[in-house]
């Protein structure tokens, strides 16, 4: 079944430069980019974005983090999109997460973890709709699609 979800490439991966190598990843995979943006992200947005966390003590740190510098907003589209892109993303703390994965090749510390990724169908529909505006999401057709899974039936 295709899929969209959500993928924010985190302030420290921007600054580390590391955002055409994390989204390459996922062009890799077969995945379709469907919205694309940088954004400076305010206050309002990091904790309408966090809110499942408000009470959390962590909270106000996840907000002070993701509004420290520019990050890159993605929709991705694709057969099983948002269990593909949560393995890819690998475990939340990064000690954990395995070799292969981004967090497990490319961070060190859960505070610093590079990117989010949409954990379910429910939170993908409502983080997209949080980042992007119905009309910056682009549907499209690729040629390549028939080579990746196959004629549609």
């Amino acid at each position: 079944m295709t899929e969209r979800t959500l993928v924010l490439v985190k302030p420290d991966a921007v600054q580390r430069l590391l955002v055409g190598r994390i989204l390459g990843r996922f062009e890799e995979r077969g995945l379709k980019i469907v919205g694309l943006k940088l954004v400076q992200v305010d206050r309002d947005l990091a904790e309408r974005h966090y809110a499942v966390h408000r009470d959390r003590p962590f909270f106000p740190g996840l907000v002070a983090f993701i509004t420290s510098g520019p990050l890159v907003a993605a929709a991705l589209e694709g057969p099983g999109a948002i269990a593909m892109v949560r393995a890819m993303v690998g475990a939340t703390r990064p000690p954990e997460a395995a070799p292969g994965t981004i967090r497990g090749d490319l961070a060190i510390e859960t505070g610093q973890n590079l990117i989010h990724a949409s954990d379910a169908p429910e939170t993908a529909i409502a983080e997209l709709a949080l980042w992007f505006r119905p009309e910056e999401l682009v549907a499209y057709g690729r040629d390549l699609d028939r080579w990746l899974v196959g004629p549609s039936t």
